[in-house]
């Protein structure tokens, strides 16, 4: 299973991220975060996953390009020098920051704008894991049930997936007492 191109998989990401906040005031028990100024001096933006069991992935993009790392703890490690041989110079830097620790991974990859994804590493066991970064509205749907113990409305979810403008109805429906005034720094941060 690869990843979608750059532009959707970043839309994913956000919405994610955004439903995440919406659903969770408290940062710490968020899954999901999205950061659209990493590094603003370079137009990198981050998207992550963590379910607080020691299982992440580290999404970076910059230009055209995204660099990718994950890290499930009871699965076997990757090489680094395996799993990123080939590595584009344009996403060397990501395999360098201390957010992109290399100790950890048990795959990774990157999407190359000539080339499309290359990814490496034991990552064929986790297509169901992957499948969120789809944006496949059930899997959305289940990810709230079974992690967050919460139905979140199929059209609220694919309304915040494809990106739409939120409003306080919208919020709402997904997690009642939550508004937008409440959710404006994560907003800002992610650039919903």
């Amino acid at each position: 299973m690869m990843l979608p191109p750059p532009a959707e998989l970043e839309r994913i990401c956000k919405g994610l991220a955004t439903l995440d906040a919406i659903l969770s005031e408290d940062w710490e028990l968020r899954f999901f975060s999205f950061n659209a100024t990493w590094d603003a001096s370079r137009g990198e933006r981050m998207a992550s996953m963590r379910n607080g069991e020691g299982d992440a992935w580290f999404l970076v993009f910059t230009g055209g390009y995204v660099f990718f790392k994950a890290f499930w703890h009871e699965h076997r490690r990757g090489v680094p020098d395996e799993v990123y041989d080939g590595l584009p110079a344009a996403l060397e830097r990501q395999r360098q920051a201390p957010a992109s620790s290399m100790d950890d991974v048990t795959f990774g990859g990157w999407y190359d704008p000539e080339r499309g994804w290359t990814m490496r590493g034991a990552y064929e066991p986790f297509a169901e894991e992957w499948a969120i970064l789809t944006g496949a509205t059930d899997v959305v749907i289940a990810y709230a049930a079974s992690c967050l113990s919460v139905d979140v409305p199929r059209d609220a979810v694919e309304h915040v997936l494809a990106g739409k403008p939120l409003d306080e109805a919208v919020v709402a429906r997904i997690a009642a007492g939550r508004t937008l005034e409440s959710l404006q720094a994560d907003l800002d941060e992610i650039v919903y």
